[in-house]
């Protein structure tokens, strides 16, 4: 019997070491993301689905404020990010990132207001809500009121205050007068009694949202690990953007909301989503133009430094050589 024993603990040791775990070869990504929103559903479908797994990556989300995000990938801290816009601004700004994917174009927010606020030229001397610096809703924001002969600096109070929850909270509570908010969050403050003032879906402007971040020096030392990742977020953006029924399930769990509040979501959301995870030419000029222009920035990066569509490209050909669709 112990010689049976023995054998078998042999042979299993030299199996081991012929063909080691599948999990043997998983790699830790490391993806700072600022918090679960509809911005991110590409990556938590790819995450909750296995997309990540099925290419050997064991991927962290971690959650991180918009501004620090972008940092934290240039300092090596993370390998991505989740936020192109912070990281679009960073690069003009002469950082050595990219922004190498963009899940959607068009933005998501709405300003919500005291109901008694009834137009844009009664928000001064008030105080409103944004997550961050430089960060979409802050750009959004900005360019509304400018556009309005509101002069963010001086005529109004802009606070930033984090991620979506806390700024509908401070709304409620009456500590700001207005906040930037993106579903499913604006629900809340609809039914509270709040006003819908901007819908900046319709405002004919062109912005990035939930897309990816990576260091230049990533792009080309690791360039393998790049394109494993971006595969399995496009598998991600794919299923949320072809599945509708898959999409809401992935927003009822990773959201933790029912499933009626996630369909208002993703059918809310799914007109800004891009076409296939990239930008056209010309919606990259305009966008890094934008940018620049709100940054004040003058000598800015051209936008060819600043985009690299060609892992989104590589990982289209070759999910459709494989055939690959969206399950459920």
């Amino acid at each position: 019997m112990t010689m049976i024993l023995r054998s078998m603990i042999g042979l299993a040791v030299c199996l081991w070491l012929i063909v080691p775990p599948a999990n043997a070869q998983s790699r830790k990504v490391r993806v700072a993301m600022p918090g679960y929103t509809i911005a991110g559903i590409s990556f938590l479908t790819a995450k909750l689905n296995g997309y990540y797994a099925a290419e050997g990556l064991d991927a962290e989300l971690i959650a991180m404020r918009a501004p620090t995000a972008n940092l934290a990938v240039l300092s090596g801290s993370v390998e991505f990010s989740t936020v192109p816009l912070v990281g679009l601004n960073t690069a003009l700004r002469g950082g050595a990132l990219k922004v190498i994917m963009v899940h959607f174009d068009k933005p998501q927010h709405v300003l919500f207001v005291k109901n008694e606020l009834q137009n844009l030229k009664l928000l001064r001397g008030k105080k409103l809500a944004v997550s961050g610096p430089g960060v979409i809703d802050d750009l959004l924001l900005r360019e509304v009121l400018a556009g309005n002969g509101i002069d963010a600096n001086r005529d109004v109070t802009i606070l930033s205050m984090g991620a979506a929850d806390t700024r509908v909270t401070s709304l409620i509570s009456g500590a700001v007068d207005g906040a930037m908010i993106i579903a499913p969050f604006t629900f809340a403050a609809k039914d509270n009694g709040f006003r819908e003032l901007v819908v900046f879906k319709d405002q004919g402007l062109l912005l990035a949202s939930g897309g990816i971040v990576a260091r230049d020096e990533t792009l080309k030392s690791d360039p393998a690990l790049v394109e494993r990742f971006v595969r399995a977020s496009m598998m991600g953006f794919i299923h949320s953007r072809d599945n509708r029924g898959g999409a809401i399930k992935v927003l009822t769990k990773s959201l933790k909301i029912d499933e009626q509040i996630a369909a208002k979501v993703y059918d809310s959301s799914r007109p800004t989503m891009t076409t296939d995870g990239a930008l056209t030419d010309d919606a990259q000029r305009i966008m890094a133009a934008f940018v620049a222009k709100t940054a004040g920035l003058k000598d800015a990066a051209p936008a060819e430094k600043v985009f690299d569509f060609s892992f989104v490209r590589k990982a289209h050909a070759t999910l459709q050589a494989k055939g690959w669709q969206p399950g459920s």
